[in-house]
């Protein structure tokens, strides 16, 4: 006499479904919804100068391209850059480069006024 494997029950079709859709969804999810844009200007505990990517000459900006504008980035860089009274000029940009929120990193070189 030969065994039989159990048939799966509608309860474990139906987890088993439902696991299936989560881990389709959450890629889909962390993909769609980015982060708020920052200035990459990490410092380490009692030290004065700065260990991120920004200088006071370069700004470093990790944001999402799918929820931030060009114009916000500029906007961000240039805040940051009227603190020694210059302005942004866009450099370069490195895909995933930051934190899975905010993958690109994009460069912009602070440059004394026309």
């Amino acid at each position: 006499m030969m065994m039989n494997e159990p048939t799966p029950t509608r309860r474990t079709m139906i987890g088993r479904g439902v696991i299936w859709l989560f881990l389709g969804i959450i890629p889909l999810g962390l993909s769609a919804c980015g982060g708020t844009p920052y200035i990459d200007s990490r410092r380490e505990a009692g030290l004065t100068g700065m260990i991120g990517t920004s200088t006071p000459d370069r700004v470093a900006i990790c944001y999402s391209s799918s929820s931030t504008t060009p114009q916000e980035l500029l906007k961000l860089a240039e805040s940051e850059c009227a603190k020694t009274g210059r302005s942004a000029r866009f450099s370069h940009q490195e895909r995933i480069a930051c934190n899975l929120s905010n993958p690109t990193r994009a460069y912009f070189n602070c440059v004394t006024k026309p």
